[in-house]
C-alpha cells in the first residue's frame, strides 16, 4: 500500500471519529425510543404512555421497511451516495420543531409524527448502509479495539450534550419552544457531522454502484444461514422483551416518581458516564476472548441490575436509580459493541444483505416490545397495593416481565457460534483483575454508595479521575486511533489492487 493510501485511511478513520462527535449526540436526543425525546412528548406534547409505545416501536417498524428499499436504492445509487441523500434526510426534519408552537394541538402532533417518521426513516436506511461502508475499511481483527474507542471519544460529547439539553429543558420549563431550538441546534450538528463525512475515503466498491444490480434474490441468502439467524432472533428477542420497559423508565419518572425533566437528562448522562468508563475494557476483551462470551456477560449483567433494581423503585426508594444507570449504561456500551461487531463478522463477504434483514427481523422483534408493554399498562390497573411501605404500580410488573423475559432470551445466545470464542467465564475473571471495570463490578463500593454519602463522594471521585484519563485523548482523535491500530495502516484495503 502506497504512502497515500495509508494516509488516507488514517485520515478517514479520524474523520469517521470527528463525524461521530457531532452526530451521535443529535441521534441521542432525536431517536423516538430514547429517553429525551420521549420526556419531549410527554412534558411538551402530553402524549400517554399507548403514544409513547408507538413512538418507541417506529424506528423498529421503518426497519422492517429498509431491506427492500436498501435493495431498490443499491441498484442505482452507490452506497456512499445513500448514505449521503439519507444522512440529510434524517437531520434537516428535526430543524422544524420549532415551528410548532405556532400550530394547534392537532396540526402539532400531526407533524411532529411525519418529522418522527421521516428522520427515522432516513437513519434506518443511513445505519445499514453505514455499517456495510465501515466493514469494508476496518479490518475485523482490530474491529473491537477500534471501535470502542471511538465510542468512547464520541460517547463522551453525548453525555455532555445530553446533560446540557436536559437541564435547559428543565430550566426554561419544558416548553416547546425551547425543545425547538434544542433540535435546531442538534440538527445543525448533525449536518457538521455529514460534512466529516464527506472527508473520508473508501473504497471503491463502496464509491461506485455495483456493475450488477442486486438481485432480490440475495435477501434469501441469510436465511440459509443457520447461525446467523441464531443471532438475530436473540438480539431480536432481547430487543422485545428490554423494549417492553425501557421505554417506559422516563414516564415513571415523570408520573409516577414526579421528577422533573432534568433529571431524567442526568441519569442519561450517568448511563453514558457507565459507557465512558468500560468501552475500552469491551473492546479489549471482545478482540481477546472474541465477542459472543462478552456479549453474553453484558446481557446477564444488564438484565439481573436492572431487575434487581426496577422492582424496587418507588416514592420511597429510588436514589438508587441512579447506580442502576451507572451501572447498566457500562452493559448498554458493551452490548451495543458486541452486537454490532458480531452481526459483522458472522456476516460473508456481500454484508450488505445480511446486515439488511439481520436489522429487519430483529426490529420486526423488538417493535412488538413498546407496543406490548403499551398494551399493557393501559388495561392493567394502575394501583396494585402496597410492598414494604411503597406503591406497587402496573410500571413494576411490565418492567419486572421486561427483564425476566430479557434473562430467559440469553439461553438463545449460547447457540450462536463463533469461531475461536472463549466461555464467558473467561471473561468474568479477566474483568474481576481489570481498572477499567473497577469501581463500576466491585460488589462492596456497590454497597457502601448505597449506605453512606462518603463512600458515593469517593466513587464520583474515581470516576472523574477516570474521565479525565479518557478525555486527553479527545485532544488529539488521529494520534489516537494511530495508537491503537497501527496495523491498520499496513494491511489492504478491500478492492486495492497493486
Amino acid at each position: 500500500m502506497s504512502r497515500l493510501r495509508n494516509r488516507e485511511l488514517l485520515l478517514s478513520l479520524k474523520a469517521s471519529t470527528i463525524e461521530a462527535c457531532f452526530s451521535v449526540p443529535m441521534l441521542n436526543l432525536t431517536m423516538p425510543s430514547f429517553p429525551f425525546v420521549i420526556a419531549f412528548a410527554v412534558a411538551a406534547l402530553g402524549w400517554g404512555p399507548g403514544a409513547v409505545g408507538l413512538m418507541a416501536a417506529l424506528p423498529h417498524l421503518c426497519n422492517l421497511v429498509q431491506p427492500a428499499l436498501s435493495v431498490w436504492l443499491r441498484g442505482r445509487f452507490s452506497l456512499r451516495q445513500i448514505i449521503q441523500v439519507t444522512f440529510i434526510l434524517n437531520a434537516l426534519p428535526w430543524a422544524f420543531v420549532s415551528a410548532l408552537p405556532m400550530a394547534s394541538t392537532t396540526t402539532r402532533n400531526i407533524s411532529f409524527a411525519v418529522i418522527l417518521t421521516v428522520g427515522t426513516l432516513a437513519n434506518c436506511v443511513c445505519a445499514v448502509a453505514w455499517s456495510s461502508a465501515i466493514a469494508e475499511l476496518v479490518p475485523s481483527r482490530i474491529a473491537g479495539t477500534f471501535f470502542g474507542r471511538r465510542n468512547l471519544i464520541f460517547g463522551f460529547w453525548t453525555l455532555l450534550v445530553v446533560i446540557t439539553a436536559s437541564q435547559l429543558a428543565q430550566r426554561y420549563g419544558s416548553t416547546l419552544s425551547v425543545y425547538g431550538w434544542i433540535f435546531v441546534a442538534g440538527s445543525a450538528a448533525r449536518m457538521i457531522g455529514f460534512f466529516f463525512f464527506t472527508r473520508m475515503k473508501f473504497p471503491k466498491s463502496v464509491l461506485h454502484r455495483a456493475p450488477t444490480p442486486p438481485n432480490w434474490g440475495e435477501l434469501a441468502a441469510p436465511f440459509r444461514d443457520p447461525n446467523y439467524l441464531i443471532l438475530a432472533l436473540f438480539i431480536g428477542l432481547w430487543g422485545f422483551f428490554l423494549n417492553m420497559g425501557q421505554p417506559f423508565y422516563p414516564v415513571f419518572l415523570l408520573k409516577i416518581l414526579h421528577r422533573p425533566v432534568g433529571d431524567v437528562g442526568w441519569l442519561t448522562a450517568l448511563a453514558g458516564v457507565g459507557a465512558l468508563l468500560t468501552l475500552r475494557g469491551w473492546g479489549r476483551l471482545s478482540d481477546r476472548f472474541g465477542v459472543k462470551p462478552v456479549l453474553y456477560v453484558c446481557s446477564l449483567f444488564w438484565a439481573l441490575i436492572s431487575l434487581a433494581s426496577w422492582s424496587a423503585a418507588g416514592t420511597r426508594w429510588h436514589l438508587h436509580i441512579a447506580l442502576c444507570y451507572l451501572l447498566v449504561g457500562g452493559a448498554t456500551a458493551g452490548f451495543q459493541l458486541c452486537q454490532f461487531n458480531l452481526m459483522l463478522k458472522l456476516a460473508p463477504a456481500n454484508k450488505a444483505p445480511h446486515v439488511a434483514v439481520f436489522v429487519a427481523l430483529t426490529s420486526f422483534l423488538t417493535a412488538l416490545g413498546p407496543l406490548a408493554g403499551g398494551l399493557m399498562l393501559r388495561f392493567l390497573p394502575e394501583d396494585l397495593g402496597t410492598v414494604m411501605g411503597q406503591g406497587l404500580h402496573h410500571f413494576h410488573l411490565v418492567f419486572a416481565v421486561s427483564m425476566i423475559g430479557c434473562l430467559l432470551s440469553i439461553h438463545v445466545l449460547d447457540r450462536v457460534k463463533e469461531e475461536s470464542a472463549h466461555g464467558p467465564e473467561a471473561v468474568w475473571r479477566t474483568m474481576r483483575g481489570m481498572r477499567t471495570f473497577n469501581p463500576l463490578l466491585s460488589v462492596t463500593t456497590a454497597a457502601q454508595m448505597l449506605v453512606t454519602p462518603r463512600a458515593l463522594v469517593g466513587i464520583t471521585r474515581d470516576s472523574v479521575r477516570s474521565l479525565k484519563r479518557h478525555a486527553k485523548r479527545i485532544g488529539d482523535v488521529g494520534e489516537e486511533i494511530v495508537e491503537g491500530g497501527r496495523d491498520v495502516i499496513r494491511s489492504r484495503l478491500p478492492g486495492d489492487r497493486d
